[in-house]
């Protein structure tokens, strides 16, 4: 009985199945020669028959192959793989972007709307929902405003930009007359930094209503006009920095426009540099990656504390900062400057010990130094000496001549501790660096010994008329830019800056004119009739002598 029953039980058991792995064939083509059933194929079977050789394990080394056989089939290789890395196009396929249903144009009725729609924006409800219906305004920039009027996160704010571009990119595709596209991050760049600067000039005509008197002269209380302006500059100054990061940004153009924006700072207007500096501060990682961007920095951060110093020694009606040294003494709250430090590590010992207790300038002076000591760390050729023939910022020199004391002297947060230390160590290595590649376009890279010899009397001469003729206008004709200047700046009797007479042979720089003349690294029909009047000159001039 028991038997029977386990039986029944077995028999109503389902099957244990086994996990089976994947099927055990090798993969099909649409059309194959194994598929073919023919007389011969499905009596013999599929014979798989080499092309070189009887049998598979043989070997092809004896074997002619046909170089236009190989030629064509490796063709056919690179046509297939071509066809296979295409996509294929859809003609007239329908655009991702729903301009009907996902997007509504914001206008004076739907104010209400509006509120909800950024209310949940700036909440936690989910952007899928809120992609369902985005407003888009009819200037771009305004979305910048309403961002800030409800704090947004900013990681919200660019997913909010990134749906408008993507709404007009939308509408430029379905334009039958398609215009020139331009590219969005040039135009959210542009946008961007024109909004900024209106909310900063805003700042700036509040600031310039009460210039500085002194540090310890308060500020008066800002209107509502200025306060709406310095909440929409601190919020989009955040979402700017996101968008930056986050690639939505033309990273020059952008960097190019913070720059110009402390450029037009006027001096004694320390409100709005303290305001700007944490902004530049950010940024300089990005700046020391361009020497051009770094040497118009360095050139700002030098005037700037050469004016500071200035100021500074000029006494009590110079911004208070001549009470700097009375403070220090008489005040019992503030801190003592160590007696002694290791040398590098002594800020009292420094121009600046003045401005180290003064709640106005410290922020200046810390900032203006750790900015120009990033751009000696990490890109020094932006202060190497240099000729500045075509950049009128730029004229010849360093941006370091209008500093009196060097980076390395210059004030560091922090005190003086072994990472100081080590820094203002690895500063000086590069001054000197610096200082070597100074002198070395100076001198037209041409070492010393060099110099003292004939030959180098004879380069240092050639190098000289080929900077004259570089330099000269030949478009204007004046008393001092005429083809007779030209002719005593380059035959003129001289001397070298060691005081030796140059070399009365002339033989290299006649034959330097007339390569000048007709070579293709210059340019101007000009150049050849100019050379023929110079050597007619100097030959009168020979023969007369």
């Amino acid at each position: 009985m028991m038997a029977a029953f386990g039986i029944l039980s077995y028999e109503h058991r389902p099957l244990k199945r086994l996990r089976l792995g994947p099927p055990d064939v090798y993969p099909q083509d649409p059309k194959q020669k194994e598929d073919e059933l023919t007389a011969l194929n499905v009596k013999q079977g599929f014979n798989n028959q080499p092309a070189v050789s009887g049998d598979e394990h043989g070997s092809a080394r004896n074997v002619n192959f046909n170089p236009s056989k190989i030629s064509s089939n490796f063709s056919s290789i690179i046509a297939e793989k071509l066809r296979c890395n295409t996509f294929a196009d859809t003609g007239k396929r329908k655009p991702l972007v729903n301009q009907k249903d996902n997007f509504w144009l914001v206008t004076a009725r739907s104010q209400s709307s509006i509120n909800n729609w950024f209310t949940d924006l700036a909440g936690t409800k989910p952007l899928t929902q809120l992609a369902k219906k985005v407003p888009i305004f009819s200037k771009k920039e305004e979305v910048f405003g309403f961002l800030a009027k409800y704090s947004v996160p900013v990681m919200r704010s660019a997913w909010m930009i990134k749906m408008t571009c993507a709404y007009h990119a939308a509408i430029t595709e379905n334009k039958v007359k398609k215009r020139h596209v331009i590219d969005p991050c040039i135009e959210w760049t542009q946008i961007i930094t024109k909004y900024l600067l209106e909310q900063l000039q805003k700042i700036a005509e509040f600031y310039r209503q009460f210039p500085s008197q002194g540090c310890s002269s308060p500020l008066p209380a800002m209107p509502a006009d200025v306060e709406a302006a310095m909440k929409q500059w601190e919020y989009n100054e955040k979402l700017a920095m996101f968008m930056f990061q986050d690639g939505m940004l033309d990273r020059h153009e952008f960097l190019t426009w913070v720059l110009e924006c402390f450029e037009k700072v006027r001096p004694g207007e320390d409100e709005l540099l303290r305001l700007l500096l944490p902004l530049l501060l950010q940024y300089s990682g990005e700046f020391v990656q361009s020497a051009y961007l770094s040497r118009r920095l360095a050139y700002f951060c030098t005037r700037r504390l050469n004016l500071l110093l200035s100021d500074g020694s000029l006494g009590p009606g110079a911004g208070g900062h001549a009470a700097h040294g009375i403070l220090t003494q008489q005040g019992s709250a503030l801190p003592t400057t160590p007696t002694s430090q290791p040398a590098g590590g002594n800020q009292s010992q420094t121009p600046f010990t003045d401005f180290y207790v003064c709640p106005q300038h410290r922020p200046l002076v810390f900032g203006l130094s750790c900015m120009l000591q990033s751009i000696v760390l990490c890109c020094p050729s932006a202060l190497v000496w240099h000729y500045s023939l075509t950049d009128s910022r730029n004229k010849t020199g360093s941006p370091l001549d209008l500093l009196p004391i060097a980076p390395s002297s210059l004030p560091m947060p922090g005190g003086n501790t072994v990472f100081t230390q080590q820094v203002r160590a690895k500063l000086r290595e590069i001054e000197e660096q610096v200082k070597e590649r100074g002198q070395a376009v100076e001198f037209r890279w041409s070492f010393d010994k060099c110099q003292e010899t004939t030959a180098g009397f004879t380069i240092g001469r050639v190098l000289h008329t080929l900077e004259v003729l570089d330099n000269h206008s030949f478009e204007k004709s004046d008393f001092n830019n005429s083809l007779d200047s030209l002719y005593n700046r380059i035959f003129g009797s001289g001397q070298s800056k060691d005081g030796h007479e140059m070399s009365p042979d002339d033989d290299a720089v006649v034959t330097l004119l007339c390569e000048w003349a007709v070579c293709c690294k210059r340019s101007g029909r000009h150049r050849a009739m100019v050379v023929a009047k110079l050597l007619e000159k100097r030959q009168a001039e020979i023969e007369a002598e």
